[in-house]
């Protein structure tokens, strides 16, 4: 057969080129169920709270303050009398301490992976956004993976040690969310495990109640994605960030206010170069021990509860 390039005249067997250039298509993986997340208006509030307070000017920390405002009664009070003074309560919430965290490329591995051009020229703008996309998503794992984990130290829960999701466990801990005052959007993260318990038990119930809306709703669908559906006023989503303790698994039921993040700008050092400042985080270009090349995703962030009566515990066998 003759060797050579392809030819529309002849057929396949004369290519002599036993492998082509790489096609690259992104992987799918779990983790972009993070993603979907990070667009839901708890974790939109949390973000924008964060960057409205501003950089720490020196401070290694900040504290967090919890004041009651228009939560007391009028008294009685006889007329021509001076009323006693109410002072107003303050309480500490928590102390966030921003802390480096990283995870960072080889420029080497990355050009035997894309782009062997990497070692001998420029950063293509293809390859830029590579950078950029795996950053991201490094600083949303991290970020949503700490939110989730702050459920394990949850003051209240919804379901039971041991047993399995209900829908009427759930029905009963979003009352008591709003008994204590919360509205607005709210936002749940559940296992698929978890799920599925809801939804045998949903879909097990007898009489018009199978045919409710709130019920239908967990016949969640591909298009959706990771979002499940709402109910009672809750997003849900499934989530692969929940922690796991004694034979239960620990999902979270969010509102407005329960949790916080800070992010702090750092100075990056002249030494290194900066590919992309996102703010929240940024990818720094350095020349590691050995002389290899190295792209480091930096952010530096705390996360932490602010209110933990604006949130709930999901607990239910794993």
């Amino acid at each position: 057969m003759a060797a050579g390039n392809w030819l529309t005249s002849a057929g396949l067997g004369d290519a002599n080129i036993a492998v082509g250039p790489r096609l690259l298509f992104l992987a799918l993986d779990a983790t972009i169920k993070n993603r979907a997340v990070l667009g839901h208006p708890v974790m939109q509030n949390m973000l924008a709270q964060d960057q409205a307070i501003g950089q720490l000017g020196g401070a290694l920390g900040m504290s967090l303050g919890l004041a009651t405002i228009g939560d007391q009664k009028l008294s009685a009070s006889a007329e021509g009398s001076e009323a006693a003074a109410t002072n107003f309560s303050v309480s500490n919430a928590a102390t966030l301490t921003p802390a480096r965290r990283t995870i960072v490329r080889k420029v080497s591995d990355m050009a035997r992976a894309f782009q062997s051009q990497m070692l001998r020229g420029e950063l293509t703008p293809y390859m830029q956004g590579v950078i950029f996309q795996d950053s991201f998503g490094a600083w949303a794992n991290d970020l949503v993976d700490r939110v989730a984990a702050l459920a394990t130290s949850a003051t209240y829960a919804i379901g039971t040690s041991g047993s399995t999701l209900s829908w009427g466990a759930v029905n009963d801990g979003i009352t008591a969310l709003k008994d204590r005052g919360n509205s607005g959007n709210g936002l749940g993260l559940i296992s698929a495990g978890g799920w599925n318990q809801l939804s045998a038990d949903a879909l097990s119930l007898g009489g018009a109640i199978q045919f409710a809306p709130q019920t239908q709703g967990y016949q969640s669908q591909l298009q959706q994605g990771a979002y499940l559906g709402s109910f009672q006023g809750v997003d849900w989503y499934l989530n692969g960030e929940l922690d796991a303790s004694g034979g239960d698994t620990y999902g979270l039921v969010l509102t407005p206010g329960a949790v916080h993040s800070k992010h702090q700008i750092v100075t990056i050092d002249p030494s290194e170069a900066m590919v992309l400042n996102q703010g929240l985080w940024t990818v720094e270009a350095r020349r590691a021990g050995g002389g290899v090349t190295t792209y480091e995703t930096a952010s530096h962030s705390a996360v932490g509860w602010r209110e933990q009566v604006r949130a709930a515990a999901l607990v239910y066998r794993t």
